[in-house]
């Protein structure tokens, strides 16, 4: 199953598959001075085509294998004393919404630092959801 590391910063965010090391960035005005998404639709035209190019199969191997992801968002900024269940749920909507609900596991976390692929797996692997 592949996984995917997603790194959220104020107007910009980062996917890498931990699978084949691909990552790509992309940026928009999606913040504000509280909030990393504080603009639900422009943060999720930025997320969609990262997504869709990680999935950088021809259209015949999409329709016949239809991937679900394990997947770790680090909000990376604007996370003074956690994240509020508001932000998280709409963290978790917006990247639900990018990957057409096509995952098996979604956990949205805080850090200072981008994990490496053991800490990633590692997080995902003790994840209680």
């Amino acid at each position: 199953m592949t996984i995917l590391y997603i790194s959220l910063y104020k107007n910009r965010m980062t996917v890498r598959n931990l699978d084949d090391n691909r990552e790509y960035s992309g940026s928009g005005a999606f913040s504000n001075q509280r909030l990393l998404v504080a603009q639900f639709f422009a943060a999720h035209d930025v997320l969609y085509p990262l997504i869709q190019q990680q999935k950088g199969e021809n259209w015949l191997a999409r329709l016949l294998k239809r991937k679900r992801f394990r997947i770790l968002v680090d909000a990376m900024e604007l996370n003074e004393g956690g994240l509020s269940q508001v932000e998280e749920r709409a963290i978790m909507e917006m990247v639900a919404s990018a990957v057409s609900m096509r995952y098996r596991q979604l956990e949205v976390r805080c850090s200072s630092h981008v994990r490496n692929d053991v800490e990633v797996r590692a997080l995902l692997a003790n994840s209680t959801s």
